[in-house]
Parts: structure tokens; C-alpha cells; sequence
């Protein structure tokens, strides 16, 4: 048999593997979304966690999130973010300054990464592969997923790598790999849902902070 025959043959069985690995993939984020869009409202607390090899730099930060729809606010150590489906409020506290944006998940074609669609931005400029299956120290089974952004020339990170838990469908943690070498990796606890949360929750209330500047870049 001749190397190059070899050679198709070889290329035929990893084809068929990588299509496999990509339906399973598929399958396990399309039941993640599906029994995410069955909840009204998401809590839960989480640890981000900042390894940049290259400088030995680690840094470990706990923050706490709320998700209602397009809906978050985000707080995590001196900023807390709030996002009302059509304005951006992040509040710098050691800096007494609010910055307000519009909320637009998009620039151009490059769609960020946000609270809001984190359980769904594999749907859109993202191939991915079913990597493996672990158990953690209590047993349970954790499903690995491999994000790979379609246009990797317009992100900052080449790799996204979910953790999902195979029972609850839901996300446990999600690691970026940088370009730069750092890795940046949000840890869910207490992951709660359908707790009720008025707009209230998502909403700034300039009141609050009587002394902070108010610097609008809309």
C-alpha cells in the first residue's frame, strides 16, 4: 500500500472523527441554550481567575452576576456594570466615575463576549469540537467543549473552553486562551434561577453616587 494511499485513508477516518466530535459538540451546546432560555432570571456568584504565565502574574477576583434577558449587572471588585438592554453604565468606585456606553454587543462583525450571551455566542462566528469528558471530586461528569472563533484575526484570544455539567446542562466555567499567553477563567457558584428580579436591578440611578463624574461616550 503506497504512503499516499495511507495518507487518504488516514485523513478519511480523522474527517469522519472531527465531524462526530463537532455533532456531539453541537448537541450538548444546543441543550445548554435551550434549557437556559427556559429561565427568566439567572443569579450567581463566580470566581475570575487571571494566569499570565509569561510574567507569573496570578490574580483571583470574586464578583457576582444577574441575568434577565439581554439584562445583567455585573459586580466584581471596584466596578459593578450595568446593562439595561440599550445603555451601559459601568461604575468605577476608586475613581468615583461612571462611564456610560451604549449596548451594543457588537463592533462591527467581532461580537463580544458578555453575561448575556455567554450560554449562546457559539451560534454565531464559532466552530467547535467536543473535547472530553471528565468527573470532578464529587463524581460528577463535566462535558469539555472547544470554541474556535471563525475570524481569529479580530479576537484577542484563540480558544474558549467550556465546562458543562452533563446532568444540569449548565455552564460551570469558561476559560479564555489570549494570543498574549493569558489565560482568563470564570468559575459559576450558586448558580440560581427564576429568582425574581424587577428592572429595577438593571437600571442607574444617578442618586447613588452624588460626588462620582459622569463621563457619557455615547
Amino acid at each position: 500500500m503506497t504512503n499516499k494511499l495511507l495518507s487518504l485513508i488516514a485523513l478519511f477516518f480523522i474527517s469522519n472523527l472531527t465531524f462526530a466530535q463537532d455533532k456531539i459538540a453541537k448537541k450538548i451546546l444546543d441543550d445548554v441554550s435551550a434549557k437556559t432560555k427556559t429561565y427568566n432570571t439567572i443569579v450567581s456568584d463566580f470566581m475570575l481567575k487571571i494566569d499570565n504565565k509569561s510574567t507569573n502574574v496570578h490574580e483571583t477576583q470574586q464578583g457576582k452576576v444577574f441575568l434577565k434577558g439581554l439584562k445583567y449587572k455585573l459586580e466584581i471588585a471596584n466596578q459593578t456594570i450595568i446593562n439595561d438592554g440599550k445603555t451601559i453604565w459601568t461604575i468605577i468606585k476608586d475613581a468615583e466615575e461612571v462611564q456610560i456606553n451604549k449596548a451594543d454587543e457588537k463592533s462591527g462583525k467581532d461580537e463580544a463576549i458578555t453575561p448575556s450571551n455567554i450560554f449562546t455566542i457559539y451560534e454565531k462566528n464559532f466552530k467547535y469540537e467536543f473535547w472530553k469528558n471528565e468527573k470532578d471530586k464529587k463524581g460528577l461528569v463535566k462535558q469539555i467543549i472547544k470554541l474556535f472563533p471563525v475570524d481569529v484575526k479580530k479576537k484577542n484570544y484563540h480558544t474558549i473552553l467550556l465546562t458543562i455539567d452533563k446532568a444540569s446542562k449548565q455552564i460551570n466555567s469558561m476559560k479564555i486562551l489570549g494570543k498574549d499567553g493569558v489565560e482568563t477563567t470564570y468559575i459559576l457558584k450558586n448558580f440560581r434561577t427564576n429568582d425574581l428580579l424587577d428592572d429595577a436591578t438593571f437600571s442607574f440611578n444617578s442618586k447613588s453616587y452624588p460626588k462620582y463624574e459622569i463621563v457619557d461616550m455615547r
